[in-house]
């Protein structure tokens, strides 16, 4: 018992900072390293938001996009070589699963 009262500061300072890195309060720059899933904005754009090529992320013009459909939804591509890359492995891409970041 008297170990745990001389070294109780210690105790609670490590349980504080586990805690804080658990829920992501200190990663990334002190930032916190959790950032909200990345919207889908791939699909038909029926929703007014911009619409961007599943593989590369780039915005799209639905006037000149190439498309594919995909477990009943339309995809838009900014080239050719995206649309393939895409019919090659569809789940990989679809639902917005794609995320472009990379550690910190």
């Amino acid at each position: 018992m008297n170990w745990l009262s001389q070294n109780g500061y210690w105790i609670v300072l490590a349980l504080v900072i586990f805690l804080m890195m658990r829920r992501g309060g200190m990663g990334c720059g002190m930032g916190g390293g959790h950032r909200a899933p990345r919207e889908d904005h791939s699909h038909d754009g029926s929703d007014g938001a911009a619409l961007r090529d599943p593989v590369s992320g780039h915005p799209v013009d639905r006037a000149h996009a190439l498309t594919t459909v995909f477990d009943g939804r339309t995809y838009y591509f900014e080239s050719e070589a995206s649309r393939e890359t895409f019919n090659q492995d569809p789940q990989r891409f679809a639902g917005g699963m794609h995320s472009r970041r990379h550690g910190c």
